[in-house]
């Protein structure tokens, strides 16, 4: 059987925890998660992507894939994240 105990706190800038548990949990092996929200992108970031995209040639030549078949494997490579 497993429990689960969550206690929020600030990650100071030296990026060192002093983690003080109550008496409640037993000693012995635990494992230990820090869960934390990622920033968010930006807009424009994702615009200059599609700007970018925009300038692409329609049709494939000697030199690269054309804009259709990277935003193909882009959509590929998005869907194998899940």
């Amino acid at each position: 059987m497993q429990a689960y105990y969550e206690i929020e706190t600030e990650i100071p800038l030296n990026h060192q925890l002093k983690l003080q548990l109550p008496d409640s949990i037993p000693s012995g092996h635990v494992k230990i998660a820090v869960i934390y929200e990622l920033p968010k992108v930006s807009e424009k970031k994702s615009s200059k992507l599609s700007d970018f995209l925009e300038i692409l040639p329609d049709t494939p030549d000697d030199k690269g894939l054309s804009r259709e078949a990277i935003n193909d494997y882009m959509q590929q490579e998005r869907q194998s994240w899940d």
